[in-house]
């Protein structure tokens, strides 16, 4: 195998690295807007039922 084919298969196999570890971080990024949504969504209903009795 000569070096510079080498070198392009380290450097695509750094690119998907860098990918799959990107769309891995927006997906927890997205799971943890979602989880912080809907403690505010409870946290108002909670507080406006209070506010009712």
């Amino acid at each position: 195998m000569e070096a510079s084919t080498f070198k392009m298969f380290e450097g695509l196999l750094i690119i998907g690295a860098v990918v799959a570890f990107a769309i891995w971080q927006f997906g927890s990024l997205r799971r943890d807007r979602e989880e912080r949504d809907r403690r505010r969504a409870e946290e108002k209903k909670t507080s406006d039922n209070q506010k009712q009795d």
